[in-house]
């Protein structure tokens, strides 16, 4: 038996590492753990292939005897076009994963065998219907998978060398109940972990692998901070007995710095980067879509309270809520510039399939389009207190604006001013010196004033933490491109102080 399993390009997104990495001999993406669980899940005797588009071409001669695609809402056109295409060719096409899982209806025209829910249980099923020749054309898994049952992903059967930075799941679900996520949808909101060996079991063989950064690919890392911590602990005296330091970065969420011991474990094992859901200021949007957690909190302080313990927020934005009003771009931009994080997602808000919003906005008469037609720079969601118009052009200045040259030096600055003094510096070697090159180049590409923004960050970094600075400088960098492809990167919007909504359509629409 013959397997081709792949894992689709996605829609270009802010996250990951831009072409400064890659013309570096490096991809700067992370692998997707779906494939090396699934190969892990495979018998020996079945003949499997595994591609990644991010790292390579999916192949356009051969023949399988299944073509399986996994994938997330961020990779689903391309999903769409592998399968179709492959089918065209009499091949049989099975699709699974999130995206199956939360838009099940939307799938299916696209695949013969369609596979919802967590893998551990409905694969090896599969896989012994498809030996007996009776597969059916729907597996559902009938209960969540209990991680430390999971195998070992094996990771060996990706492509070597490929990746900036390796992968480990501790934990799936969330038990937060925030309106707009599908995390809680499609893996709940009762969190499962792995246990602190098993966990370090799996960073033995990434650092075997050579890998030195590795993404904790956790919903929420810190949702249950006695598990966090003892996961932190196992993972810190492991890293410490190690001729080279491990680096982490991970998700969680903004009121970690409640627990101020677990802040400071945190730090110690490595973590140097985290993804924070901070998405507005505004206590009456996040009370509205239940993103409680952070309506308590002094964002920017708190924000700052996690630059101070080393570790560099990537904050998520979101515009749109029902309360924004066109002077609420403004006010996110004053936020985003106090609080000093350089590296900003700034999404509209959406509706993912399934979610609670979904069902809101459905029964506000207020979802618009077909979610799987709509590109990266759009939303399904009708606003409430602005035209579409207004949102989109609104969302497009306040990306310019942080991402202009002064701007953005100015969170740089900010982001120095509050890290610790390192005493043993991150990024070194040739592979860096290369990278920062590229970097000043690129930065060079854009004019004059960008050409100053990394010469001049460099002097607020003195006796800190320069792999944070590389990497808020790659961000930037990425943030501006992906800008430029969507065709909404625009310099003079950057220099204004508001967006300028008076020639604009005030009607939703």
């Amino acid at each position: 038996m013959r397997i081709l399993l792949v894992n689709p390009a996605q829609e270009e997104t802010f996250f990951g590492f831009s072409e400064v990495v890659q013309e570096t001999g490096v991809s700067g993406y992370m692998p997707n753990l779906a494939l090396p669980t699934l190969a892990a899940l495979t018998p020996s005797d079945i003949e499997l292939t595994l591609v990644d588009e991010q790292v390579e071409d999916v192949p356009r001669e051969g023949h399988w005897d299944l073509v399986g695609i996994t994938g997330y809402i961020s990779q689903s056109r391309r999903m769409f076009e592998i399968a179709d295409d492959f089918r065209k060719r009499g091949l049989l096409v099975a699709i699974g994963g999130p995206y199956a899982t939360l838009s099940s209806a939307t799938v299916r025209p696209h695949c013969d065998i369609l596979f919802t829910g967590e893998a551990e249980e409905t694969w090896p099923q599969f896989l012994d219907d498809f030996r007996r020749g009776a597969w059916q054309t729907q597996y559902a898994a009938s209960a969540a998978a209990e991680l430390e049952q999971s195998p070992l992903p094996k990771i060996e059967a990706l492509k070597p060398d490929a990746y900036w930075v390796g992968v480990v799941q501790t934990s799936r679900g969330c038990p937060f109940s925030c309106e707009f996520c599908d995390v809680i949808v499609y893996l709940g909101r009762k969190q499962r972990h792995k246990s602190p060996q098993r966990v370090v079991t799996e960073l033995e063989r990434l650092y075997a692998a050579g890998y030195r950064s590795v993404f904790l690919s956790d919903d929420n890392f810190t949702a249950a901070r006695k598990r966090a911590a003892d996961i932190m602990q196992a993972v810190g005296n492991w890293n410490r007995r190690q001729p080279e330091r491990t680096y982490f970065a991970t998700q969680l969420s903004i009121d970690v710095v409640r627990d101020e011991q677990l802040l400071e474990l945190c730090s110690w094992a490595g973590l140097k980067q985290a993804f924070v859901g901070l998405e507005t200021p505004t206590a009456d949007a996040l009370r509205e879509v239940k993103k409680n957690q952070n309506v308590r909190q002094n964002m920017v302080a708190d924000v700052q309270t996690l630059h101070k313990n080393g570790i560099m927020v990537n904050g998520g934005i979101i515009t749109g809520f029902d309360s924004d009003t066109p002077a609420t771009f403004r006010v996110l931009y004053d936020f985003v510039q106090a609080a000093g994080f350089p590296m900003v997602n700034v999404n509209m808000l959406h509706a993912p399939e399934g979610t609670p919003l979904e069902r809101r906005m459905r029964d506000e008469g207020r979802l618009r389009g077909d979610y799987a037609e709509l590109g990266s720079f759009s939303t399904n969601v009708v606003p409430k207190q602005m035209s579409l118009e207004q949102l989109r052009r609104g969302t497009q200045w306040l990306l310019n604006k942080l991402y202009a040259p002064q701007p953005l030096l100015e969170r740089i600055a900010s982001l120095a001013e509050h890290l610790p003094v390192e005493r043993e510096m991150v990024v070194t070697g040739a592979r860096s010196a290369a990278i920062w090159q590229r970097l000043l180049d690129s930065y060079e590409a854009l004019g004059e004033e960008y050409a100053l923004v990394p010469r001049r960050a460099v002097r607020h970094f003195r006796g800190k933490d320069t792999s944070a600075l590389m990497t808020a400088l790659i961000f930037g960098r990425q943030a501006i491109g992906v800008m430029q492809r969507r065709k909404i990167y625009d310099l003079g919007l950057g220099q204004l102080e508001e967006p300028d909504f008076e020639a604009l359509a005030v009607v939703p629409s």
